[in-house]
């Protein structure tokens, strides 16, 4: 994942592209979206998270090396990352959760080469005017060549998981559950997916309509076992390859079928595509037909999928551009 100079700002915003079909519908009046560009910093982090550090009802960032502190956005100290080569800091994803219980998000972090994750600890309000946090060793998880993680509630009971995505395919896919002691604080149990590999790219969602979370990858999908995401290892269906796929791959209805389809885009060259989930084969396995949503749009790590303008649709975010939804009947 290599981005120079990563600006980062309270909204980013360079185009809006308006996605199209054959059977166009009839434009909404809505009122015309405003937009404030707030540069923070550049640097060549690879990681953010928002949330209310400070307490104040405000929502801040928090973003490598420093948080922002809202309204006014204050550059504040976190802790040093280390540089690596010419275009990289050691971070690729940042997660805010109260990893001590006393109440303050803390920053959980884990990097692209190393296999330990850190969690550093919110020194609370009246204290952020030092050099760094105190830093934690939260786990070794024993795989390197992390794309990215994620703080993903897998099992649907109300707490958080850490889950790694690497885009070496010969490291198991594992999940590291969060489990709290009796004063709150946090610690991890490690849980094997599957060792059928990993691979550039991950989302969650139902696939197979059980009502239980599944694992998408770059070579596939990981099954939940009907016991439980804890019970033992998930079935691994290879049904579809997503080359360098997005961090994360959208699992979302888009045709109104009843089937959980997918939103992706190819992180290391050209093209945002969404995979269309259609009737399973007798056996179970699940099939899928291809869509292009843009052929020239390269370098696709992120993807969000929200309703940015409140009409009620959705709109598809990626690093720099912004789509918006058509009708089920519309979309081709």
């Amino acid at each position: 994942m290599k981005i120079h100079y990563l600006a980062l700002s309270v909204f980013i915003t360079f185009f809006a592209v308006t996605a199209t079909a054959q059977n166009k519908r009839k434009k909404k009046t809505t009122a015309k979206q405003q937009w404030r560009v707030q540069l923070l910093h550049k640097d060549n982090n690879e990681g953010i998270a928002v949330g209310d550090i400070d307490g104040d009802g405000k929502l801040d960032i928090t973003a490598g090396e420093f948080w922002y502190q809202a309204p006014d956005f204050k550059q504040r100290p976190v802790r040093e990352l280390t540089p690596f080569g010419d275009d990289y800091l050691s971070n690729n994803s940042e997660h805010l959760y109260d990893m001590d219980g006393d109440g303050d998000l803390d920053v959980v972090a884990g990097t692209f080469k190393e296999t330990l994750v850190n969690w550093y600890e919110n020194p609370g309000v009246g204290n952020y005017d030092i050099a760094a946090w105190p830093v934690h060793r939260l786990v070794d998880t024993g795989t390197a060549h992390n794309e990215a993680t994620f703080l993903h509630d897998i099992d649907d009971d109300g707490t958080p998981e850490f889950i790694e995505n690497s885009w070496n395919a010969k490291n198991p896919t594992q999940i590291f559950r969060f489990v709290k002691d009796t004063d709150g604080r946090v610690n991890v149990e490690r849980h094997v997916v599957g060792e059928s590999g990993n691979g550039h790219g991950m989302g969650f969602g139902d696939l197979n309509g059980d009502g239980k979370q599944d694992i998408v990858f770059q070579a596939g999908w990981y099954q939940q076992p009907a016991e439980g995401a804890f019970s033992g290892p998930w079935k691994y269906h290879h049904d579809f390859d997503l080359p360098h796929a997005s961090c994360p791959i959208l699992i979302v209805d888009l045709n109104d079928d009843g089937r959980k389809d997918l939103v992706w885009a190819d992180g290391h060259s050209y093209g945002l595509y969404w995979h269309e989930q259609l009737a399973p084969q007798a056996d179970g396995t699940t099939t899928w037909r291809q869509h292009m949503i843009d052929k020239k749009f390269s370098q696709g790590h992120a993807l969000a999928w929200d309703d940015v303008d409140n009409d009620g649709q959705p709109e598809l975010i990626t690093g720099c551009l912004l789509y918006t939804s058509p009708s089920p009947r519309d979309r081709g």
